[in-house]
């Protein structure tokens, strides 16, 4: 019996949610369709079949993994619903890459274009190791849809390059994500190869040598430049101090950091990595468990925004200080990019792996909810690349339908095409449920056929029924979230750990829960000096916007006493949207606002909520 807990496979889940399902017609209609519209208006799509002398443009040095990431949200949405069209582009990227890829094993279009030369000179500026670590998920994306192995041979030879040409120098990525497609290769193919090179950029990365040098001093001499020179301006937006690597993770060994730092989407996919190799030694990596814990609790206990948000610093797109998490991006603040939080919902699925816990599952849902489905607007074809909390009056925040920097809408298709596999994840006789999604899980239980049907309206209404059709005894660990932790009921007799309620089925049964979805108030803790309410309704945090009101949001207080539901909306398609409402005014007198608010800290210090 595997000690991890596996993902519940795409195609063994069908998802029924009308919440859900409404979201995945129009990924699938129209927001792929506009990325894939995009990548060949852009040339992105075309740029791995352009020769020096056919490129109609300047490829960049990133443009593969955008095209990448499509093709691999593409694969998991051809495992649902067979799209010619989309199958036919699938087929055109892959037979691009198998004449891209050079007789050596390397690939890059950037390179092959325009710098022939200059391939693996620069890891730490230029994205050459994470295009292939996408290259890597998409191999593997294409195999479980089609059972081929033509892009795993196209990964298994650019892993060859890489150790006769970067491993034996020291060398890791700028932009860390190939430690994780190289850790599914291995969970694919079972080739050591694959394992030992993630290890080696996990445990090499920040290493210093008797020179007091990491890599990226020794790459930046061998280019002619003294990496203690002042910072380029690029750099100088990234670099606190010449020679601060924490930008990229680098600063120190993985096992040393004790604070989560630097760039939040590489340092969310370091970390998932990190999680993931523990998974498959768990004997060897205490010192990478401990360590990927701590950065863990420290990214959502002290740098993490109420929706699941990551990013406080916008000019370097990171981590502030702990607590340091300002509303507006205006002035350099707030950030919180959209892949941010879909690394963290990778990092969350991975540690769920290690078992069942409450804090796992209740940051995947929150971020999933609060910032990554909020990112795609109603019509599915437009975007935030940052999904800045608050506004400046006058000063709209509009999505976009394409960003020169283009990671993020492939980034939510992919992890929306995932999303059957977040749902559910099974070990031995037992099925965890961690997010609430109407849906049917189809597995198999030690030889037997299990079905595990789950029906609800969340995130709206919060009963939940689970029905389980079962020959043999299963044990189903279900989340008991921390927004229904009190108050919430059950027709089943079990017990709780870590946040999950574990009750055993002997044979088909029913199973009900009843979650408390009334609006709350929360404060912000008192250490990001935000005197600063946020209404949430079960996992929803709700968002307060001026052309739903007659004033100026800026300049107005809440009466925390007065928030009730007064109805339904239907807004987008959604039917029965919960409308909330707070009694609010613009003047105040001072001396009972701070009399009121001195009592409001006084009850944060000693750990309570004070909820309206």
């Amino acid at each position: 019996m595997s000690l991890s807990f596996e993902p519940a496979p795409i195609d063994r889940v069908s998802v029924s949610s009308p919440f859900y399902l409404q979201i995945d017609e129009r990924m699938r209609k129209t927001t792929l369709q506009a990325i894939l519209d995009s990548l060949k208006s852009t040339g992105r799509f075309y740029a791995l079949s352009w020769t020096p002398e056919s490129a109609p443009t300047k490829a960049h040095c990133f443009w593969d993994s955008d095209v990448y990431k499509t093709m691999e949200a593409c694969c998991y949405y051809l495992t649902k619903n067979d799209d010619a069209q989309i199958r036919a582009d699938v087929e055109e990227i892959v037979g691009y890459i198998k004449k891209a890829q050079w007789e050596d094993g390397y690939i890059n279009s950037y390179f092959t274009l325009h710098d022939p030369n200059g391939r693996f000179t620069n890891l730490r500026d230029m994205h050459e190791l994470y295009c292939m670590g996408h290259l890597a998920e998409f191999a593997v994306a294409y195999y479980q849809l089609t059972g081929s192995h033509d892009l795993i041979h196209v990964m298994r030879k650019a892993t060859q390059l890489l150790r006769v040409a970067v491993l034996p120098k020291g060398g890791y990525p700028g932009h860390q994500e190939l430690e994780i497609g190289l850790l599914r290769l291995y969970e694919i193919t079972r080739e050591d190869m694959f394992l030992e090179t993630a290890e080696f950029f996990l445990r090499e990365r920040g290493k210093k040598d008797e020179n007091g040098r990491i890599y990226y001093d020794r790459e930046a001499l061998a280019r002619d430049e003294n990496p203690s020179d002042s910072p380029s301006e690029m750099l100088r937006r990234r670099f606190k101090t010449t020679r601060d690597y924490s930008y990229m993770q680098a600063h120190m060994p993985l096992v040393d950091q004790h604070t989560i730092e630097g760039h939040c989407v590489r340092a969310m996919y370091f970390v998932t990595g990190a999680a993931h190799y523990a998974l498959v030694k768990p004997s060897e990596t205490k010192d990478i468990q401990d360590a990927v814990h701590r950065l863990f609790n420290n990214t959502v206990k002290q740098k993490m925004y109420i929706t699941g948000g990551l990013g406080s610093v916008a000019e370097y797109e990171g981590f502030g200080p702990d607590y340091h998490l300002p509303d507006l991006q205006a002035g350099g603040g707030c950030y919180s990019e959209t892949c941010a939080s879909v690394a963290l919902i990778f990092l969350c699925e991975r540690l769920l792996r290690s078992g069942p816990n409450r804090l796992y599952g209740d940051v995947m849902e929150r971020a999933l909810l609060n910032c990554v489905l909020g990112a795609v607007g109603s019509q599915g074809a437009e975007f935030y690349y940052e999904n800045a909390l608050a506004t400046i009056a006058g000063q709209p925040w509009c999505r976009q339908k394409w960003f020169e920097t283009s990671c993020c809408p492939p980034n939510v298709a992919k992890l929306m095409g995932m999303l059957p596999s977040l749902i559910f994840s099974t070990r031995g006789s037992t099925v965890a449920i961690h997010l609430f999604v109407g849906s049917v899980l189809k597995t198999v239980v030690d030889g037997h056929r299990v079905q595990v049907t789950m029906e609800t309206l969340l995130p709206w209404e919060g009963t939940v029924r689970i029905s389980v059709d079962c020959q043999k005894d299963v044990e189903l660990a279900i989340r008991i979230p921390d927004w229904a932790a009190t108050g919430y009921t059950t027709s089943a007799k079990g017990h709780v750990r870590e946040g999950y309620f574990y009750v055993s089925v002997v044979s088909s049964s029913e199973i009900r829960f009843s979650f408390p979805t009334q609006p709350k108030m929360v404060y912000a803790h008192p250490s990001t000096r935000k005197d600063e309410v946020a209404v949430t309704r079960g996992p929803l945090v709700y968002c307060a916007e001026s052309p739903d009101n007659n004033f100026d949001l800026e300049t107005t207080y809440v009466d925390v006493t007065s928030l009730r539901e007064v109805g339904e909306l239907d807004i987008d398609g959604w039917k029965g949207v919960p409308m909330l409402e707070l009694d609010a005014r613009e003047d105040f007198e001072v001396d009972t606002f701070f009399s009121e608010n001195e009592q409001r800290w006084k009850w944060r210090d000693e750990g309570l909520v004070q909820e309206g």
